[in-house]
């Protein structure tokens, strides 16, 4: 298990994982116009690393992506007991999306309702006020302590 400290999570810090560059472009300006902090990343290695430095409030996910693959950011997550919210992204198909939100749930993650691309602006907006709404910073920093040693699982 990857042991992580007690930090609170910040509402207005978002990591974006896209492997498509003009949405993860397009995701980052539109968080920045909204007051974000944004760090955005291709892959889910790269991604889990910037976790374990800060703690983002919202994680946007893509679900198809190309060079890793979005089931290994939630195990990661559930891994590191992430306590903010991901907001999954899909151009695919409903079943890998409705797939990947049950692994998600499993992993113990909050997932919020997913976003369906081409995306708009308009539904970012919605979508970021919305899920600032749901990051609660005390609750996030409990869930991201280590579990008691009893629970802990031995490598």
């Amino acid at each position: 298990m990857v042991e992580t400290s007690a930090a609170t999570v910040d509402r207005d810090f978002a990591v974006v994982i896209d492997d498509d560059d003009k949405i993860r472009q397009f995701l980052e300006a539109t968080l920045t116009r909204l007051g974000m902090k944004v760090a955005t990343f291709r892959t889910a290695g790269e991604a889990l690393a910037a976790t374990d430095r800060g703690r983002p409030g919202v994680i946007f996910l893509d679900v198809a992506l190309l060079q890793s693959d979005a089931i290994d950011v939630l195990r990661g997550l559930g891994k590191r007991r992430y306590g903010g919210v991901v907001q999954l992204m899909s151009g695919g198909r409903p079943a890998l999306l409705d797939a990947v939100k049950r692994i998600g749930v499993r992993h113990g993650i909050r997932l919020a309702t997913p976003l369906h691309k081409p995306l708009a602006r308009e539904t970012i907006a919605q979508a970021i006020e919305g899920l600032r709404d749901q990051v609660d910073p005390v609750a996030s920093a409990e869930a991201s302590a280590p579990p008691p040693a009893s629970e802990r699982s031995s490598a």
